[in-house]
């Protein structure tokens, strides 16, 4: 992808606000502690030293990544990736991933094929540490600084927090191009890596209104992944508010939900939140299995986390139903769980740098 006369301006625009970035203590910091972070990478995920990675090193990459902050609890998020998918897994498919002969696109969809709990954000950023000059880090700030640099026609993908391979591929190309410019600039050393503390200033610059993803393809495989994904978000939100949290749980006969949010009120008992999430599915069945978890007496609400597309069939879908189910239910449009989960992560951020308590795997 060849730059416009329009994004080489905005580059040559947004250069002078990185420039003022590294003059500051905070890019020495940043720098030092990406210093930090790719030793300890290139120490447990390099071709000679991946398979004998053991549990406490999987947790250290994973508890020191950006797309993991949003978890108070990282540990539950370490153990929830290791029991879902085992340690002998995670190291084979990490080890095609980063080290492997064939395509990124075909190898990013298959680790993505394989293994669960393993969002674009987190995978981009294993791969960027891991391989700075080849890959880029894709997030909400990559994509609100993309949108600044005129960049919103030209990728079809701009919205989607959740990329396939050939779109991840893509985004690399792109990013080949804002190198070389960037370089012409002066910045020589910049690479793959580099770019995302340019787009994290621009993105804190702007901080444009948050934008909803695109719907989900209809390819229905990467439609399960958007649907766990949105799960994810809903557990590591509902943690960060104090619930205890659960996912895939069944709370009456033949009602299994995708997440609850449970807590124990004084005066009455135990309270609980379901939430479904409705990616291109049978409305029918949403319904019929919302109406059997009802029956349980500590659920207090229902929660349907779609598209606001999907949220408006829903309604329709529900307008005539029982009043008592009716008004039991409401909506929660993906796009905003995305920016609280999103807004959680940050709030998470800005509290691990006071290093009040240090994480089991030293992070």
């Amino acid at each position: 992808m060849e730059l416009s006369k329009m994004q080489k301006e905005l580059i040559l625009k947004y250069f002078g606000v990185y420039h003022k970035y590294v003059e500051t203590s905070e890019y020495t910091e940043d720098q030092e502690h990406r210093r930090e972070r790719q030793k300890l990478f290139n120490e447990v995920l390099s071709l000679d030293s991946i398979e004998q990675m053991t549990e406490l090193e999987f947790g250290q990459v994973i508890s020191s990544l950006w797309a993991s902050q949003m978890w108070g609890n990282k540990s539950y998020l370490v153990d929830k990736l290791i029991q879902e998918n085992g340690i002998s897994t995670l190291k084979t498919q990490f080890k095609n991933l980063l080290w492997g002969t064939g395509n990124i696109a075909v190898r990013y969809n298959e680790f993505r094929k394989k293994v669960k709990g393993f969002g674009t954000a987190m995978l981009a950023e294993i791969l960027a540490f891991v391989h700075p000059d080849r890959f880029g880090i894709w997030n909400d700030r990559a994509r609100g600084a993309l949108k600044q640099l005129d960049f919103s026609d030209k990728l079809s993908f701009i919205n989607k927090s959740q990329l396939t391979g050939n779109e991840y591929e893509q985004f690399n190309n792109l990013l080949t191009q804002i190198v070389g410019e960037l370089k012409k600039h002066g910045l020589v050393e910049m690479d793959f890596l580099g770019v995302n503390y340019y787009f994290f200033e621009i993105w804190a610059e702007t901080k444009e209104v948050h934008q909803p993803p695109l719907l989900p393809p209809e390819d229905e495989k990467i439609g399960k992944s958007i649907h766990d994904d949105v799960i994810e978000q809903l557990i590591s939100i509902g943690q960060a508010l104090g619930f205890k949290t659960e996912r895939e749980k069944l709370v009456a006969k033949g009602a299994k939900v995708d997440a609850i949010w449970q807590a124990s009120i004084a005066n009455l008992g135990v309270v609980m939140y379901v939430f479904e999430v409705q990616i291109r599915g049978s409305i029918d069945s949403l319904i019929v299995n919302l109406q059997k978890a009802q029956k349980n007496q500590s659920v207090q609400r229902l929660i349907v986390a779609a598209t606001a597309q999907d949220i408006e069939k829903i309604r329709g879908e529900i307008a005539d139903l029982p009043e008592n189910f009716r008004r039991s239910v409401s909506y929660w449009d993906i796009a905003e769980i995305d920016h609280a989960a999103s807004l959680v992560g940050e709030l998470f951020g800005m509290i691990n740098k006071l290093e009040l308590v240090k994480s089991e795997f030293g992070t």
